[in-house]
């Protein structure tokens, strides 16, 4: 291995736990952490992976019986804290057009400590509903190694800031790609990007 190859994925490693250091920080320090506990909420995606390039977190929370009244009344204990300032609330079961099926809260707020905003996206809903939008993720989780963690931080960071990004681009996309099909590097990615997912 050369010696900038290492001294990259040192630098991804170092950001991804820097970033959950800070995000475990960010819960406490606001209490969003004591709220997502009450409401039996368990973090997925980047933060579980170890694939954190920005500052996103994701939860979810199994609900065989989705109800709208708790679902707002999360908002609300979130509002409560005092860190959000912009909450978007979505009942996916009501949205004709949508794939996803769930409850939604998207949260954008203040880090306790300065700094910058972080992203925080709630679902709730029913198991089969998850298992049904994300039917690759025990494949995906049983193939993470290092080094497919750093084949995932070196796309992720190279994309993170692209208008496609969260858009067109997801990161499920990138999992897909380096976990599923064997692709390295930005340049790989793009063309297989473009390949399945491009307009």
């Amino acid at each position: 291995m050369s010696k900038d190859l290492e001294t990259n994925r040192r630098r991804l490693f170092s950001l991804d736990a820097s970033l959950r250091m800070e995000a475990d920080k960010m819960l406490e320090e606001s209490g969003l952490a004591k709220i997502i506990r009450e409401e039996g909420f368990k973090p997925v995606g980047s933060y579980t992976m170890q694939t954190m390039t920005w500052r996103d977190l994701d939860f979810e929370r199994y609900d065989e019986s989705p109800n709208w009244q708790e679902h707002w009344e999360l908002g609300t204990k979130i509002a409560r804290a005092g860190w959000a300032w912009r909450l978007r609330c979505l009942d996916a079961y009501r949205e004709t057009d949508g794939k996803d099926k769930g409850l939604y809260w998207g949260i954008w707020m203040t880090n306790p400590a300065g700094g910058e905003t972080w992203k925080l996206d709630f679902w709730t809903a029913r198991r089969e509903e998850f298992e049904s939008a994300a039917p690759n993720r025990p494949l995906w989780e049983s193939r993470l190694t290092k080094d497919t963690r750093y084949d995932i931080l070196v796309i992720k960071e190279a994309v993170c800031n692209q208008p496609e990004y969260r858009q067109s681009l997801l990161s499920v996309h990138i999992y897909e790609a380096v976990l599923e099909n064997g692709i390295k590097g930005i340049d790989d990615f793009w063309d297989w990007w473009r390949k399945k997912y491009g307009k």
